[in-house]
């Protein structure tokens, strides 16, 4: 039976990139993965004819000398994907009470945009930017270069994301609009901390781009040179539990008996889920248990899926956040919630005219729960009936913004909470993993390192949401296992 150095439960973006990191510094490495391909949330579905992204609609960070620009170019994966870059004068629409305002890429071009809708909040516009640009970066940088949470990160993380924002900004409208896309790490006004807001909207300042193609190219592309550097990647498995002696990982059982060896294991998984493949030799403590199992999950998302007649509604490449309830946002604190997201994939067969629209909205468990014990296609009418509803209030708010959009379908298919964790496995379906607290930080940002020696986490739960987060643990858990920073001194990349 071989052994190999590392296995990682789990093939979406965070394994791939840990088994990238690690192959490429040339550890043997085994994924498992329970579905039918790697990706997670970058697994595509085809209807058709058409190749619909799942859940990745745009990342951000990736103009040239950015974070994830560099680390894709460290992993090689750069040469393999077909980047569109948004529209640099307004790559986010956030469309409130009929009005229209606009996201510009680039810090100062940014600034410039909003103060032209807020003449009379330029000069806070312009503290709002700076502290946006700032916070964003060296929290990145203290967290990389501390290897987690440093002292100055902690007190970014400390501050409410809402309250710094209404510190400096006062007018409640353009509140609004400056977390209008707050659906994107979900922001909740009573958890969300401005470490959280700002890093995640300083990124797409710094390059927001779409997939041409499919976002799983990326990670195809990473699944490809880690089997080019004589990784294992096996799909179609399930770990059942992780194998421990005298409290050391010794690897992991799989559902058809097997047992894998390894010297390291690195969970992907939720870490609830992970704490539950772990028995109680572990030495795991019931107290730690209880911590993981009572923090909060994020929300997750409704997504409907729009595959349009062809030529018969333009490509907008910028995505629109569209909110209702227009009678009563003038007086609704930030974040809004009522909101939707339309995203246009890049089309591949005729430039001019969108392919694929998806609409999303922010879904809490609560609305499927009845359904909570149901399996995918055998729901029942009710629940056939949910979503039909949820998808025609969905199209009606996006087309009275999008004139003509309604018209222009061809036909759609959705996706619930249910479907995510059916499919992928996230607990409640969660989209973003465990949410971050400012009132008890410490609590819910999760070390990498565990009590089991030799037992490592990554994923978007630790540290912080989406695809830039999940890139941050995973560097995060190969340094801890390499015991060197791979940021710096591996891939030698400079914040």
């Amino acid at each position: 039976m071989r052994k190999y150095d590392v296995i990682i439960v789990g093939g979406g973006l965070a394994g791939l990139e840990c088994g990238a990191i690690l192959s490429k510094k040339g550890m043997s490495v085994c994924i498992l993965e329970q579905s039918g391909r790697t990706g997670g949330f970058f697994q595509p579905f085809f209807r058709n004819g058409k190749k619909i992204d799942t859940s990745i609609h745009y990342v951000g960070s990736l103009d040239e000398g950015m974070f994830l620009n560099n680390v894709f170019r460290y992993l090689d994966v750069w040469r393999d994907l077909d980047l569109v870059r948004l529209n640099k004068d307004g790559f986010e629409k956030i469309h409130i009470s009929g009005k229209c305002y606009s996201y510009a890429m680039g810090h100062e071009n940014f600034a410039q945009s909003l103060s032209a809708d807020f003449p009379h909040m330029k000069n806070e516009i312009e503290l709002y930017t700076k502290n946006l640009k700032e916070t964003g970066i060296n929290s990145l940088r203290s967290t990389l270069l501390g290897g987690g949470i440093s002292s100055d990160a902690m007190g970014m993380l400390s501050v409410s994301a809402f309250e710094e924002i209404e510190k400096t900004i006062t007018d409640t409208r353009l509140q609004q609009v400056l977390t209008g896309h707050s659906l994107i790490y979900s922001g909740e006004r009573s958890m969300t901390p401005f470490y959280l807001h700002a890093i995640t909207s300083n990124s797409y300042l710094e390059g927001a781009y779409r997939f041409r193609g499919g976002a799983d190219r990326l990670t195809d592309a990473m699944t490809s040179r880690i089997r080019e550097g004589g990784g294992v990647v096996r799909t179609k498995v399930r770990c059942t539990s992780i194998i421990t002696d005298n409290k050391i990982v010794k690897g992991v059982k799989l559902d058809n008996g097997e047992v894998v060896e390894g010297k390291y294991v690195i969970s992907t998984c939720h870490p609830a889920e992970t704490l539950s493949l772990l028995g109680t030799d572990s030495d795991v403590r019931k107290v730690y248990r209880n911590r993981i199992n009572s923090l909060k999950n994020s929300p997750g998302l409704f997504c409907l899926y729009l595959v349009m007649k062809p030529g018969a509604f333009p490509y907008l490449n910028e995505n629109h956040y569209i909110f209702g309830d227009e009678s009563h946002a003038n007086h609704s604190p930030a974040p809004l919630k009522n909101g939707i997201l339309a995203s246009f994939q890049p089309p591949v067969d005729d430039p001019g005219f969108a392919e694929v629209v998806t609409l999303v909205r922010e879904m809490e468990w609560r609305e499927v729960e009845r359904w909570s014990d149901t399996i995918v296609e055998m729901r029942g009418e009710e629940y056939r009936e949910f979503k039909e509803r949820v998808s025609n209030e969905m199209i009606s708010l996006a087309d009275s913004h999008l004139p003509g959009l309604k018209a222009a379908i061809l036909n759609s298919s959705s996706a619930s909470p249910l479907t995510f964790r059916d499919y992928l496995g996230t607990p409640q379906g969660s989209a973003y993993g465990l949410m971050k607290s400012f009132s008890s930080p410490l609590s819910t940002i999760i070390p990498p390192k565990t009590k089991v020696q030799n037992l490592y986490l990554a994923g978007q739960s630790l540290n912080f949401h989406g695809v830039m987060g999940v890139t941050v643990t995973s560097l995060l858990t190969c340094s801890a296992i390499l015991g060197t920073n791979v940021l710096t001194e591996e891939a030698g990349i400079s914040l």
